[in-house]
C-alpha cells in the first residue's frame, strides 16, 4: 500500500513539474514570437508611411540650416563631403560626417537631435530585408524592388506574392515573411513584404534552447523529488512495517489464551450444565477468535510477496463455496440464486478467492431483508472475470459506498443493530481483490438492494 502511495506521489510531482516546465517553454516562446510579429507589422507600417523606402538620413532633415551670412557654416556644395572636424557655426547642429566641438553638447536642441539620430540608426539596424511588389490592374505582380534584389528572383517573388494575395487579407504572413497591402494615390496597389526568416530561425533556436534547458531542469527536479519523497516516506514505511508485525504477533499470541478460555468454558458447561454465563463466555470468545483470524488474514495480505498464483477452475471454486452456504441461507429464510457458467478458469490464489466469496455471501446474508433474495453471478469477459453479489434490503447509502471497505468501519445503524461483525470483512475482501490486481465496488439502489461487483484481471 505504501509503495503504491509513494509512486502515486512521485507521478503526481513529476507531472506537475512537467506541466510547469511546459508552461515556461510556451510562455517564453509565445512572448518571443508575439514580439517578432509586433515588430514585423510595426516595420511594415513604417515602410508604408515612408512611401515603401527605408527611413534613411532622417537626422539630416532634423538639423536646422546654418545662418546664410556665415560662410564658414554654409552647407557644402552638391557632391562635396564635409571636412572631418570642421568647426560648426554658432547655433548650428552637427550633421552626418561632422564632429561636435567642445561646448556643443550645451547648445539648445543638441540632445534631442542626437537622440533622434540614434533612434534612426537603431531603426535601420532592426529593419530586415524587404520587397516592394507593384501590382498590375488585374492584381498580379508587375514588378518588384528590394534593398537586396540580389537575394530574390522574379519567379520567387511572383510565387510568394501569389500566396500572400491568395489569402485575401490586407496584412498577414506566409511562414516568416510578413506582408501588407498599400493603395497609392493614383489607385494602384503595392505589396510590401518583410523577409523575417532570420528572426524565425532565431525564434527556433530560442525554442530549442528553452526546451533543452527546461528538460534538463525537469529531469534534475524529478530526480530530487523522487529522492525527497522516498526519504520522507521512509519513517512512515518503517512504522507501518512495525505496526503490521505487531498485529501479526499479537494475533498469534491471542490465539493460545482464547483457545484455553474456550476449552475451560466448554468443560465447565459439561460439568455444571450450560447457563447464561457460560454461553456468554463462549459467544465472546468466538467473536474474539473471529477477530484474531481476520487480523491474521489482513497481516498476511499485507505481504503479497508470499502469495503464489496458479491457474484453477474458478467456476468449481465458487460452487464449492455456494453449495454449503445454501443451507445457511435457507435456515435464515432467504433465497439464494446463482449463475455460474461452467469451465471458467482464472489464474490467482484459489483459497483467497474462496475466502472473498464467503465474505461477500456472508455480508449479503447479514444485511438482506426477511424473505429476501441473494444472487451470485459470474461472467467471463475476455481476460476479465466479473463476480457480482446482490442482496435485497436497505442497501448502502451513496455516501457510504467507499467507506464500507475501510477497516473497522460500520455504518451508525449497524453498530446499534444485532448484526454481528467487526467491520473487517469487506476490508479483507478489498485486500484480496487488490492483490489480484482487480477492483471491487459497492452499488445498488438505496433502500432496495446492495450490489458488490468484483472485477478480476
Amino acid at each position: 500500500m505504501l509503495k503504491r502511495l509513494k509512486w502515486r506521489l512521485v507521478l503526481m510531482v513529476i507531472l506537475m513539474l512537467l506541466a510547469i516546465s511546459a508552461g515556461i517553454v510556451l510562455s517564453i516562446n509565445g512572448f518571443n514570437e508575439r514580439q517578432i510579429h509586433e515588430d514585423a507589422y510595426s516595420t511594415l507600417s513604417l515602410l508604408i508611411m515612408n512611401d515603401g523606402r527605408r527611413p534613411i538620413n532622417l537626422q539630416s532633415d532634423m538639423a536646422p540650416p546654418a545662418p546664410p551670412d556665415d560662410p564658414a557654416s554654409a552647407p557644402p556644395a552638391e557632391g562635396a563631403l564635409p571636412t572631418e572636424g570642421a568647426p560648426l557655426a554658432e547655433g548650428a547642429l552637427p550633421t552626418e560626417g561632422t564632429f561636435p566641438l567642445p561646448g556643443d553638447a550645451d547648445r539648445p536642441g543638441f540632445a534631442d537631435f542626437r537622440r533622434g539620430r540614434m533612434e534612426s540608426r537603431e531603426l535601420q539596424a532592426n529593419l530586415g530585408n524587404y520587397i516592394v511588389v507593384t501590382l498590375a490592374e488585374d492584381g498580379t505582380p508587375a514588378s518588384f524592388d528590394s534593398d537586396r534584389a540580389d537575394l530574390y528572383t522574379q519567379d520567387e517573388v511572383t510565387s510568394l506574392a501569389a500566396q500572400m494575395l491568395g489569402q485575401g487579407l490586407e496584412r498577414g504572413q506566409v511562414g516568416w515573411q510578413f506582408y501588407a497591402l498599400r493603395t497609392l494615390q493614383d489607385g494602384s496597389r503595392q505589396l510590401l513584404i518583410l523577409d523575417n526568416r532570420l528572426a524565425g530561425e532565431s525564434a527556433r533556436q530560442v525554442l530549442r534552447t528553452t526546451i533543452l534547458v527546461t528538460a534538463a531542469a525537469w529531469l534534475a527536479l524529478s530526480a530530487g523529488a523522487v529522492w525527497l519523497i522516498t526519504r520522507m516516506l521512509r519513517p512512515v514505511e518503517d512504522a507501518f512495517i512495525r505496526q503490521r508485525q505487531f498485529v501479526s504477533d499479537a494475533s498469534h499470541e491471542l490465539k493460545t489464551p482464547l483457545a484455553v478460555i474456550s476449552a475451560n468454558a466448554q468443560a465447565l458447561a459439561r460439568e455444571q450444565g450450560r447457563n447464561e454465563l457460560t454461553d456468554y463466555i463462549l459467544s465472546e470468545v468466538g467473536r474474539a477468535d473471529s477477530l484474531v483470524k481476520n487480523l491474521l488474514s489482513l497481516a498476511r495480505l499485507d505481504q503479497p510477496g508470499q502469495v503464489s498464483f496458479q491457474e484453477f477452475d474458478l467456476s468449481q471454486a465458487l460452487l464449492s463455496v455456494v453449495l454449503p452456504f445454501e443451507s445457511t441461507v435457507f435456515e435464515a429464510g432467504r433465497t439464494l440464486e446463482t449463475e455460474i457458467p461452467e469451465g471458467v478458469r482464472y489464474t490467482g490464489q484459489e483459497d483467497m478467492i474462496k475466502q472473498l466469496t464467503v465474505i461477500l455471501l456472508s455480508n449479503a446474508l447479514k444485511y438482506s431483508n426477511e424473505g429476501g433474495l441473494i444472487r451470485l453471478q459470474l461472467e467471463a469477459r475476455g481476460s476479465k472475470r466479473i463476480l457480482t453479489v446482490m442482496n435485497t434490503g436497505e442497501g448502502i447509502a451513496p455516501d457510504h459506498r467507499e467507506r464500507v471497505f475501510d477497516r473497522f468501519w460500520r455504518a451508525d445503524d449497524a453498530h446499534s443493530s444485532a448484526v454481528p461483525g467487526h467491520g473487517l470483512g469487506l476490508a479483507i475482501a478489498r485486500s484480496i481483490v487488490t492483490l489480484h490486481h482487480g477492483r471491487i465496488t459497492a452499488g445498488g439502489e438505496w433502500h432496495q438492494n446492495a450490489v458488490f461487483t468484483v472485477t478480476l484481471n
